[in-house]
């Protein structure tokens, strides 16, 4: 057999799991799908690279976009379970029960100034909009297709 670099000459893994991955269930209270939570993460990952206008949010000024796009992508790896502290609180919960209606209510309280003055306001609006997206198939999409 031939040496690659991530085989040294060992045996070649089967072609196909032996068995079939576990789907992690998603955290009560979230209506979206794992493949509309994962697109909404791909596509925030994507538009980091635009430039602040050409981002389809109409709810963030063009100075806020950086904020609110790294908050999507933090609040969508939470809720797949692919990060582990919550946006905002940086508290741990274990996976899939994960607190979503809270963190929806932590972005409000840094929002009007309650607790976290150090999170943006962009940021928080960002965690909101995806949690309140992610609980209700009636939320519009923070970032438009």
């Amino acid at each position: 057999m031939a040496e690659t670099s991530w085989n040294r000459g060992g045996p070649q893994p089967p072609a196909q799991p032996t068995q079939t991955p576990v789907v992690q269930q998603l955290p009560p209270r979230v209506t979206r799908s794992r493949s509309e939570l994962e697109k909404l993460r791909d596509d925030a990952l994507a538009s980091q690279s635009m430039q602040p206008g050409d981002v389809r949010m109409v709810w963030v000024s063009p100075d806020g976009v950086a904020s609110a796009l790294e908050a999507i992508i933090h609040t969508t790896r939470w809720l797949l379970g692919e990060r582990e502290w919550a946006p905002i609180s940086r508290e741990l919960y274990a996976y899939p029960d994960l607190p979503v209606p809270l963190i929806r209510t932590h972005a409000e309280d840094a929002i009007f100034g309650y607790k976290w003055a150090s999170i943006s306001e962009w940021y928080a609006g960002g965690v909101k909009r995806t949690a309140q997206w992610a609980m209700s198939a009636a939320e519009e999409r923070p970032i438009f297709e």
